[in-house]
């Protein structure tokens, strides 16, 4: 290649509207070697303050994500993969990773690097076409399409209850009235899937996440999954105290599923952990701040045992 070519390579990469990431392959840790402006942009972290980290450091407290084990399990093999991971920026703000991670091998056939493309899913899913606006009250509705568009469990889409919760919000505000979010996770996936396999796994989901939805009783509530065994549910009007019976009613209800799980380091039958927000909204507040303190309420519910709400 020319020193030309390799400038406008530079160049291309270096201006690309994703997150480009190149890390080194050995070892445990995976250090980076370079950033793009973009990723940059996306993370709030400059390329020196993330040069020879691990981009773990994004996950903060929330390692106990599927997307996190299925990427550990590819960079271990050396094998490509696509995930979508709960990540913060240095400001503490909580941001959708949707990831694909390619391996780069050298003359000998060894992977030498990994390159990630890195991409805000929040900010796709904002853009997502297939919102239609309500000609009458002007308000973003979202289409049939994007209501049930979880092909694993038939819930909502993640598109859909953010719509839903910024439509809830604004009502809220005017009218004085609580909104509830909650972050639901299954505990031990990843063992659970190593031990019965991933299509095992998948019908624990499913049936975890009708078990979550069925503790949603009236119309407003919604409940959608993220990724693997990540769930989140919106219960417009709910004050904290009812929102917690409600998650304590969520981990008993799938604990009496009794889905045995015998490497659970929880019980021996599948459990979630339950993360409940719920706040009267005042001016300059916003829902992703509710958003993020279901998170840390969530981190707090693994940290006391599991199989808890918090």
């Amino acid at each position: 290649m020319s020193a030309v070519d390799a400038e406008i390579m530079r160049r291309m990469v270096e201006t690309a509207p994703d997150g480009v990431v190149l890390a080194d392959a050995g070892g445990t840790d995976h250090p980076v070697r370079y950033v793009n402006e973009a990723f940059e942009s996306m993370t709030g972290y400059s390329a020196d303050e993330l040069l020879g980290r691990d981009l773990r450091l994004l996950q903060g407290e929330e390692r106990e994500q599927d997307g996190r084990h299925r990427l550990h399990e590819a960079l271990s093999r050396g094998d490509p993969c696509r995930v979508l991971l709960r990540n913060f920026r240095k400001d503490g703000s909580l941001f959708w990773n949707e990831m694909q991670i390619l391996p780069l091998r050298d003359a000998d056939g060894s992977v030498s690097h990994f390159v990630g493309y890195h991409r805000d899913a929040g900010e796709r899913l904002r853009a997502d076409p297939r919102q239609a606006r309500d000609t009458l009250s002007g308000a973003h509705q979202p289409t049939s399409i994007a209501i049930r568009d979880d092909r694993l469990t038939g819930l909502y889409t993640l598109a859909y209850l953010e719509e839903l919760l910024k439509r809830d919000w604004a009502i809220a505000q005017r009218e004085r009235r609580s909104v509830a979010i909650f972050t639901v996770d299954f505990d031990a996936l990843d063992l659970y899937n190593s031990t019965f396999g991933r299509a095992a796994g998948d019908s624990a989901i499913r049936r975890v996440a009708h078990c979550i939805s069925g503790c949603l009783r009236r119309a407003g509530d919604v409940a959608a999954r993220i990724d693997g065994g990540s769930l989140m549910a919106l219960a417009p009007g709910l004050m904290l105290d009812q929102a917690m019976r409600v998650a304590q009613q969520m981990t008993e209800r799938v604990r009496d599923l009794r889905i045995h799980h015998p490497r659970s380091i929880v019980l021996r039958y599948v459990s979630v952990s339950v993360g409940v927000a719920a706040t009267v909204p005042e001016a300059g507040d916003s829902p992703a701040g509710l958003l993020q303190k279901s998170h840390m309420q969530l981190q707090i519910a693994k940290r006391s045992g599991r199989n808890q709400a918090a």
